[in-house]
């Protein structure tokens, strides 16, 4: 069989997974929102409807990611559900005004461009995220399902329904803050940092495909992840949009903390440990980067 007949069957096969994977991932979210709205419709509290949609959808991709081996299924739900459910409860309650229309606008934006992000690395039903990876090879079936449920699935949806809280008080103001245009530009800019990283890191991987070299180009320059940087910018402009509207009630507006949290404590370390593990120059980058905020590099010691 000649390299290039090999070659053809490898790409078939690459394609075939791809789209394969795609059109489960469309039929599982159809379904996941459809049974979600079940709940949702028969629940009159605004809180209480929202956290039964989102808790529903998960148990069914849940399911899916059991029955395709494949908890990567829920790799999108982090992007998609959020203009899902807010869409949802200004439909329900016809929270027709200013705000519904700025904050939906705003996280459609933001879901569109991290969305589009995840489809430009995925490749196809079967090829699992490297962190779901590592707790499969690690434990057993049992507590494997466990772990993956509650700690892979349950928890990043309950921590995106808490960033959440702050734009489902939001919406229901007709009134507008014009201290909230802050909490929107800063939603704006993150949005912007994020595109800025992504298309340097998917660039240089390009280029740099297969060396084990770590990216420093653009903003990867002044901080080891600026895309994190933008995620937690973004669901902070979602609380300072709403604390400008409700300064009364701003303390129930701070589950978004709870996304700071998971970024500082569980996704920054763990991706901080898989770099040094693969890349060889990542000490020295470390070494010389910030961790998190756009900073100027550190100076090389002199010897």
């Amino acid at each position: 069989m000649s390299d290039r007949t090999e070659a053809g069957r490898d790409t078939g096969k690459r394609e075939n997974e791809y789209g394969k994977g795609l059109l489960i991932d469309a039929v599982a979210y159809l379904i996941a929102f459809g049974l979600g709205m079940i709940p949702f419709v028969l629940l009159n509290d605004v809180f209480a409807a929202a956290a039964a949609f989102t808790a529903a959808a998960t148990v069914v991709i849940y399911v899916f990611t059991v029955v395709y081996a494949d908890v990567s299924i829920y790799d999108p739900y982090w992007s998609v559900a959020p203009p899902v459910i807010i869409a949802a409860v200004i439909i329900k309650y016809r929270f027709y005004n200013v705000n519904a229309l700025v904050l939906f606008g705003l996280i459609l934006i933001w879901a569109t461009r991290l969305t589009a992000n995840w489809l430009s690395t995925y490749k196809g039903l079967g090829h699992e995220d490297w962190r779901y990876k590592m707790y499969r090879d690690k434990y057993p079936p049992f507590p494997f399902q466990l772990i993956s449920f509650f700690g892979l699935q349950f928890v990043p949806t309950a921590v995106v329904y808490l960033g959440l809280t702050g734009a489902l008080f939001a919406v229901q103001k007709s009134n507008f803050s014009p201290l909230s245009a802050i909490g929107a530009a800063v939603m704006i800019l993150a949005v912007l940092l994020e595109l800025v990283a992504d298309r340097a890191i998917h660039g240089f991987l390009k280029e740099h495909r297969g060396e084990g070299k770590t990216c420093r180009v653009s903003v990867w320059r002044y901080s080891r992840h600026p895309n994190y940087l933008g995620e937690m910018s973004f669901w902070s402009g979602i609380y300072i949009y709403f604390a400008a509207l409700c300064p009364d009630i701003w303390y129930k507006g701070l589950g978004f903390l709870t996304i700071i949290a998971l970024f500082l404590f569980v996704s920054i370390p763990m991706m901080e440990k898989h770099n040094v593990s693969r890349r060889p120059d990542y000490a020295e980058y470390k070494a010389e980067t910030s961790m998190l905020l756009l900073l100027p590099p550190k100076k090389k010691k002199a010897d």
